[in-house]
């Protein structure tokens, strides 16, 4: 075990503790030792809140002279919503910090090393670095793509099928398989589907609060229900809008009729964005650099099959979670989850590197990544 690992998995399990919370902000976890002994934790509770290096500063107690800090990614050096925690450390009295990574943020991306180093700080980098970057993939993507990270999410048969002919697809998978998928929506900031699972389905989109999370929490929580209505369809009524403390955003065609975006004038909670279309497709682009602008750094596209498939066909796919019924439906009428551009060889499928399986009873749930992503 190379140096300071067991402090920096410890940093690693507390910054989780943020998730679905702190994006479009890293997931951060900072402990501070002096010998062998641990004198504060912290992690990021919440975006607006203070960072892990502040918490665990304050839990010591003063007793920070001289001591080491932990943590997962490069302290930040600038103002932003919180002061700099470099200038924090340096107060304390740290004497040195171990850290696995830089922060990829422009803004920061070493700066916070050199003025720990300037301030007679000695700086480790690189111990568990893959493991550092793994936990906080989104993040990286964010900035080096401009977009947020996508996580496409289906539930279907074991042959494929995402409904029936006519649109049908409730339920396909059990109970225990949807409170799951309920409960990764949270770690998402924004839920996307296209209106015509919204006309079929009446859903409600909601996510479950992780009930090991202080209740007060909840209304830390960012979270937008997201429709693609390139005609603005909408209905002002449904389960949609029965839920508080969340954020319509229905996109629609750029041009749209100003007397159809007028209904929904009375919405306190609703906000009609226009993006180009083509052959009522979205451009993707714009779509997603005006989510990205919102803040939304992670992404949950639930459906239906053409939204899906307009992501998977332009490689919009960071993540994707497939809940398999234990079915068969057959009909070769019925809706894949994916489909798109026809295939002659088999070589052009794209494979999925298999990342975790779980089982709900006789459902199954694929978690993998798409390998054009490599």
């Amino acid at each position: 075990m190379a140096y300071g690992d067991e402090f920096i998995k410890t940093t690693l399990k507390l910054a989780k503790k943020g998730k679905g919370l702190v994006s479009p902000n890293p997931m951060v976890g900072a402990v501070i030792v002096k010998g062998k002994r641990i004198l504060g934790e912290g992690y990021h509770q919440a975006w607006g809140m203070a960072h892990a290096e502040v918490e665990a500063i304050r839990k010591a107690k003063g007793k920070t002279k001289g001591a080491t800090l932990y943590v997962n990614i490069e302290p930040c050096n600038h103002y932003g919503k919180t002061p700099p925690c470099v200038k924090t450390i340096i107060e304390a009295g740290i004497k040195e910090v171990v850290c696995p990574m830089k922060d990829p943020n422009p803004t920061v991306n070493g700066k916070g090393f050199e003025e720990l180093e300037k301030n007679g700080i000695k700086v480790r980098i690189g111990s568990m670095q893959q493991e550092a970057e793994d936990l906080n993939r989104a993040y990286i993507v964010n900035l080096e793509k401009k977009r947020p990270y996508i996580r496409l999410k289906w539930a279907q048969t074991l042959d494929g099928k995402t409904a029936t002919y006519s649109g049908n697809s409730k339920w396909i998978t059990n109970e225990p398989s949807r409170q799951y998928a309920k409960r990764l929506r949270f770690e998402s900031d924004a839920l996307l589907v296209g209106i015509k699972t919204v006309l079929n389905d009446n859903p409600f989109l909601d996510y479950i609060f992780p009930t090991s999370y202080p209740s007060k929490m909840e209304n830390r929580k960012k979270y937008f229900k997201i429709i693609l209505d390139p005609e603005l369809k909408m209905p002002t009524e449904g389960n949609i809008w029965k839920t508080i403390n969340t954020e319509i955003l229905i996109v629609t065609s750029k041009g749209v009729p100003k007397e159809k975006i007028s209904k929904y004038s009375g919405k306190s909670n609703c906000e009609i964005v226009e993006v180009p279309t083509k052959n009522r497709m979205f451009d993707m682009a714009q779509l997603l650099k005006t989510l990205f602008e919102k803040g939304i750094g992670i992404l949950m596209v639930e459906g239906g099959s053409s939204t899906l498939t307009s992501f998977w066909e332009y490689k919009l796919a960071d993540e994707v979670f497939i809940f398999c019924a234990n079915k068969i439906l057959g009909d070769n009428r019925s809706i894949t989850s994916i489909a798109g551009i026809e295939k002659k060889n088999i070589a052009e499928s794209v494979e999925i590197k298999i990342k975790e399986t779980k089982m709900f009873e006789q459902n199954i749930m694929i978690k993998g990544k798409p390998c054009f992503q490599e």
